[in-house]
């Protein structure tokens, strides 16, 4: 192999191992490949993968769900805003949805925010309609998740 061949298979193993980290949520063990999209606003990507692994130990169920019900996480705000999530109602999340994320607020609330996104996303795999108010069910979701994994003193 050419010297120029080497310094292509070294940046392409470099790519990879970047994406790897940062782009994708891979969990064999459980069958459950989640992609992430890159932050555009600085957000670590890492706070996901982090939030993913204590929701896997802290309740498997609702990784579980997680790991059914969500293709991608976009940890770029939207319509949320900085502080929450949300999840779009449309066609293309019949199969495994697309939810959005806020990292900004640390490990425990992403996690509730990541149960909050998959209610809805449950929700609508479930065929509730879109403008029925669904919220208080999925903030019930999220109440429950940040109680259960944070130890009151």
């Amino acid at each position: 192999m050419t010297r120029g061949r080497w310094w292509a298979l070294a940046a392409l193993v470099v790519i990879l191992v970047l994406a790897g980290r940062y782009l994708v949520w891979i969990d064999l063990a459980n069958r459950c490949v989640i992609r992430i999209r890159p932050s555009l606003v600085g957000y670590d990507n890492t706070m996901v993968k982090r939030a993913l692994d204590t929701l896997r130990h802290g309740s498997p169920a609702d990784y579980r769900n997680v790991c059914i019900h969500v293709a991608t996480i976009n940890p770029n705000p939207a319509c949320g805003g900085f502080g929450g999530g949300c999840f779009w109602h449309h066609e293309g999340q019949k199969g495994r949805a697309t939810i959005d994320i806020s990292t900004e607020h640390g490990l425990i609330w992403t996690v509730a925010i990541i149960v909050h996104e998959t209610c809805h996303a449950i929700q609508y795999h479930e065929g509730r309609p879109p403008r029925f108010d669904l919220e208080h069910e999925c903030y019930n979701e999220d109440d429950r998740i940040m109680r259960a994994l944070v130890q009151f003193e």
